[in-house]
């Protein structure tokens, strides 16, 4: 079996170093092409007749799909950089003539020979123009639902980003893009709703496993635990974060990314986490207040900003070593009252956390250096 695009290549390549062309070029040219492009379907449509081994016929197939594509994207290129040549009109117009013969046809080989064409292979940079402008617009109205819904700026930026076409690479992405963009634009009118896990299990559901995607859920989650007042409450939370990701179903063949990371499954374990260091916390809990420690509580001079601000200190310089603001918090809250409150909130506490005032930051460090002075003085 021979080589078959040869007579586009030298077509290609006639048009590179022209510099003149008769008055009927064009229509020639035209006749040229259609009469191969004729050709090469009967010549393609007699290989898969008349071999009996599909392998066979796949490489086959597949090599001069290849090949096909490499072409197109020379062809591009080359009229891309047609700048200001002599002919370029004539030039452009040949070359795109060309261009579109060998994307019928490669489009004709996509659609009879669904089960040997290399839908992993490499798309033709004109086939994503084309396709562009339609993918484009379903990514405009997907993001303008959501501004629509009053979604925050960083859901419609991460939208935008997890979408993009810019990822496209293969003829797969390219339906992947199509088909999915329909769906998730369909599924957000459905619901109605402004939940952003809601959003993120729409993205889950519909095959998008992009890394950002399990950032910004990693990040949700933890502020929703963060927000709950309780061990208990923070519990349920996570409890159910993981009865919604156990209730998702996401079909295994549609990934927008065959290779990348299983979304679902890293948030399932990230849940799982999360679960097991706050059942530790409320082990641990349980002990110390069977211990009658929990019930320790201290009275100090500072305010509520300012014992907010020197645990601050101490977390800052590593003297407290929590991970997590939210453990200092929840200390505050149960261990100290302060001459002007009998009782501190842990809301109190997390906003003191992070507002301090340069009075207050003035009496902390004057206290600091009663202490400095104390030490040196008697140690």
């Amino acid at each position: 079996m021979n080589y078959q695009f040869t007579f586009f290549e030298e077509h290609f390549q006639s048009l590179q170093t022209k510099t003149s062309f008769a008055k009927n070029y064009t229509v020639e040219s035209k006749k040229n092409l259609e009469r191969e492009y004729t050709r090469l379907i009967r010549f393609f449509k007699d290989i898969a007749i008349d071999l009996n081994n599909k392998e066979k016929v796949k490489v086959y197939f597949n090599f001069h799909q290849q090949n096909l594509t490499l072409l197109m994207d020379k062809v591009s290129n080359e009229i891309s950089g047609q700048g200001s040549k002599t002919n370029k009109k004539m030039i452009m117009s040949s070359l795109e003539i060309l261009l579109d013969k060998m994307e019928s046809l490669i489009n004709w080989m996509r659609e009879i020979f669904p089960g040997i064409f290399d839908h992993k292979g490499k798309v033709p940079k004109r086939i994503i123009y084309s396709e562009d402008s339609g993918i484009k617009e379903l990514l405009s109205l997907i993001v303008d639902e959501l501004q629509h819904r009053c979604f925050t700026k960083e859901v419609l930026e991460l939208t935008s980003a997890i979408l993009d076409v810019g990822q496209i690479v293969s003829f797969r992405d390219l339906e992947f893009w199509k088909s999915s963009f329909r769906e998730i634009h369909r599924k957000i009118i459905e619901t109605n709703s402004t939940d952003e896990f809601g959003l993120v299990k729409i993205f889950l559901e519909n095959g998008i496993n992009h890394s950002q995607l399990y950032n910004h859920a990693k990040l949700l989650i933890s502020k929703e635990i963060e927000n709950k007042t309780t061990l208990g409450e923070q519990i349920s939370s996570v409890c159910l974060f993981r009865k919604e990701m156990r209730v998702l179903f996401i079909q295994d063949h549609k990934l927008q990314f065959e290779n990348g990371p299983d979304v679902k499954r890293a948030i399932k374990r990230f849940l799982r986490e999360e679960l097991l260091l706050l059942r530790a916390m409320e082990f641990v809990n349980h002990e110390v207040e069977e211990a009658g420690i929990m019930n320790a509580n201290y009275k100090v001079s500072f305010s509520v900003k300012q014992l907010a601000f020197f645990v601050h200190l101490q977390m800052e310089t590593g003297i407290i070593i929590w991970q997590r603001a939210k453990f200092a918090h929840q200390y505050i809250a149960r261990h100290f009252s302060t001459v002007e409150r009998e009782s501190i909130s842990e809301k109190s506490a997390r906003n003191a956390h992070y507002n301090h005032a340069s009075e207050d930051i003035k009496k902390v460090i004057a206290k600091l250096s009663e202490m400095l002075a104390l030490a040196q003085e008697r140690y």
